[in-house]
């Protein structure tokens, strides 16, 4: 067990037997919403789909985090 977790785990300890189970609940249906073949609704599948289509036939090209951070400053600065 990772000691974040025994950490967690620790600061439950201390919450009402009622609070205890609602975070356990919490917990668990992250942990299935995390580990569902389902987590991707169909409409985002289908919009990354059709984005990764465009980056793959050249139609749209990726830009790296500086370019998008130096064209948002731009946006926000009124020169753009």
């Amino acid at each position: 067990m990772t000691t974040i977790i025994k950490e967690i785990l620790g600061e439950l300890s201390g919450l009402s037997e009622q609070k205890q189970r609602v975070a356990a609940s919490v917990v668990h249906a992250l942990w299935s919403e995390e580990r569902s073949e389902d987590a991707v609704h169909a409409e985002w599948r289908a919009e990354l789909d059709r984005r990764n289509a465009q980056l793959a036939s050249g139609e749209v090209e990726a830009i790296d985090e500086a370019s998008m951070e130096s064209f948002v400053e731009k946006l926000v600065a009124g020169e753009g």
